[in-house]
């Protein structure tokens, strides 16, 4: 227990604290002098439009990892169990690749599928007649095309938790209420959603809590948080303001405030989850 303890201490809570107390410093790293400054950085970050918009992308990330790692993937299950047969584990296999695949090496898949001329994306647009888009260049593409790489990495993880939380509804369940004369959605509603809940919760907690580390890797790759800071995110600056312009008492204050958003929702999705489950007890 001691030295389970003592690696927790080492690089959990020393780092918090370290960062915490960094936060109340104004501190170029290149510079030995460190001047204290108290809630200073946290009154200018908090009243800095660009730390607002900022806040409102990594948002905007969230909502497109919710899609990609809860909402897709328990939908594709739904329709593997349903009518893929067969070639069940054909769909397993081809849905798994993508976190098998590291980060850097799917952005690189994505950086070729978006090219401007003769990407993948852009051909398939041309054959609906949609004129070629630069995802990576645009202001107003850049951010849901980073967003799909960071999604696409969770898919597969959360596609065989779903899969597998379906697969454990009993069919009796699903004769008697089918006996009973309940319809599709009805058996959906009432049946197979309050089953499925507590993996619906983990599902949505796993792909909030990925969503932020699983884009990072696919920004510094795709855009460097361009164009005009159009894709990048509060992490994103995080790891800009402290190690390419080393303003470590902002970055500081920046990480202290994503910590605390991060583990706010965390702390409301376990409690979502203990709701979930109650059913079982």
């Amino acid at each position: 227990m001691a030295p389970a303890l003592l690696l927790f201490g080492a690089f959990v809570l020393w780092p918090i604290a370290r960062t915490g107390w960094l936060s109340l410093h104004d501190w170029n790293l290149v510079s030995p002098d460190r001047e204290f400054v108290g809630l200073d950085n946290y009154s200018e970050l908090l009243g800095d439009p660009d730390f607002h918009r900022l806040l409102g992308r990594t948002l905007m990330y969230v909502a497109i990892g919710l899609v990609g790692g809860f909402l897709l993937p328990v939908g594709l299950a739904m329709l593997t169990l349903r009518h893929a047969g067969r070639a069940t584990g054909v769909y397993q296999t081809l849905l798994f690749v993508p976190t098998v695949i590291t980060t850097a090496v799917g952005a690189l898949v994505w950086q070729f599928m978006y090219l401007p001329s003769g990407g993948p994306v852009n051909e398939l647009l041309d054959t609906v007649g949609i004129s070629p888009v630069n995802w990576l260049k645009d202001p107003s593409t850049a951010l849901p095309a980073v967003g799909v790489v960071g999604a696409w990495q969770n898919l597969g993880f959360s596609y065989m938790i779903a899969l597998a939380g379906l697969s454990a509804v009993s069919p009796t369940l699903l004769e008697a209420a089918e006996l009973d004369g309940a319809s599709g959605w009805q058996l959906l509603r009432h049946v197979v959603l309050p089953l499925l809940m507590p993996t619906l919760l983990f599902l949505a907690t796993t792909a909030v809590l990925h969503a932020l580390p699983n884009v990072f890797v696919a920004i510094e790759i795709l855009t460097s948080g361009g164009p005009a800071g159009s894709s990048s995110n509060l992490l994103y600056d995080v790891y800009s303001n402290g190690l390419r312009f080393f303003r470590v008492g902002e970055a500081s204050a920046e990480a202290v405030v994503l910590m605390a958003l991060i583990g706010g929702a965390a702390v409301w999705q376990m409690r979502l989850i203990e709701r979930g489950v109650t059913y079982e007890r």
